[in-house]
């Protein structure tokens, strides 16, 4: 499963209980689009690829510097890189330089592959050359026409190519089958780091501002009713009381991923949904004790509810 970034996350908290403000919206668009399109390459390569090949979704390397990268396949012939894009709308490449509707852009798209590249290059000359690298800026919006009009040094692969790009990967490996993939794949880890980057700190003040409580999970809102064993909205949707406490428990560990899970912060945003003795002993039942006593604090594990619990099951689902 490919993981939204914690800001991806953050942002999705923080705008879904009534924070942020305008930029924060769109960097929720662009971060929600750009996920988007790096799962649909996803799917392409669980449809047509080897499933013998070791692939890393949205990774950072530091390798003479740190770089970011969307998805990173390592097969028998090569290490090669994407730089997934998802555009709606019509963009053209010409003259070196990127125009949408007739006004030019500020920013170069090719930019981000060719510093990763630059990257990896080093990566793959510690790794001794073994394999090709290679890289390729993959267009998979399904509603974007994209013109490249100007000979590029980089691989350009549009949506309707995916496909034969893929089956290339795979003739390619047929033909120079050179690298131990699972060897390789341990090698490309050890240059493997945390995203360096984390989302701003809400203050206090900040933070008091949001909505507080249990939201519902398939709408969104507030409106949600407490039973013994369930939690019920006007949506239509139930849910087991446990698994929401958990999920809000979680959606309060993304927008304060700076701290860890305190008892009394935790209980107060819940909004009394459950008691306190209750809430003490889901918090030890899943989340690992750092602190005892009167003031416990557990650790936050800064990520929503799908991630952290992915194969829990509940008595009353």
């Amino acid at each position: 499963m490919r993981m939204k970034t914690l800001e991806h996350q953050w942002l999705e908290m923080l705008c879904g209980r009534g924070g942020g403000g305008g930029k924060d919206v769109q960097d929720l668009k662009r971060l929600a689009a750009g996920f988007e399109g790096e799962c649909e390459l996803d799917r392409w390569l669980g449809e047509f690829g080897r499933p013998h090949w070791k692939i890393f979704k949205d990774i950072w390397i530091d390798a003479g510097g740190t770089t970011q990268i969307d998805t990173l396949i390592v097969t028998g012939e090569g290490i090669h890189v994407f730089d997934v894009k998802n555009y709606s709308g019509e963009l053209e490449y010409v003259d070196g330089k990127w125009w949408s509707g007739g006004r030019r852009l500020n920013k170069d798209i090719f930019i981000q592959l060719k510093r990763s590249m630059e990257k990896m290059g080093v990566m793959h000359h510690r790794l001794g050359g073994r394999g090709r690298l290679t890289g390729r800026i993959v267009f998979v919006g399904e509603h974007g026409r994209v013109h490249v009009k100007d000979a590029v040094d980089v691989e350009v692969v549009m949506r309707h190519d995916i496909r034969r790009m893929i089956h290339k990967l795979i003739d390619d490996e047929q033909w120079n089958d050179v690298l131990d993939i699972g060897e390789t794949a341990r090698l490309v880890e050890d240059f493997m780091i945390e995203c360096p980057y984390k989302p701003r700190e809400l203050d206090d003040v900040e933070f008091g501002r949001l909505r507080w409580g249990v939201r519902c999970c398939a709408c969104g809102g507030f409106g949600v009713l407490a039973k013994r064993y369930h939690i019920e909205c006007g949506c239509g949707h139930v849910e087991p009381k446990e698994k929401a406490v958990l999920r809000t428990i979680c959606e309060y560990g993304v927008l304060r991923h700076e701290r860890d899970l305190k008892i009394n912060e935790v209980e107060r945003f819940l909004g009394g949904i459950v008691s306190r003795r209750r809430l003490t002993e889901i918090l030890r039942k899943n989340f690992k004790l750092l602190v005892g006593g009167k003031y416990a604090k557990h650790e936050n594990p800064c990520a929503e509810y799908q991630y952290t619990f992915k194969n829990k099951r509940f008595r009353y689902d």
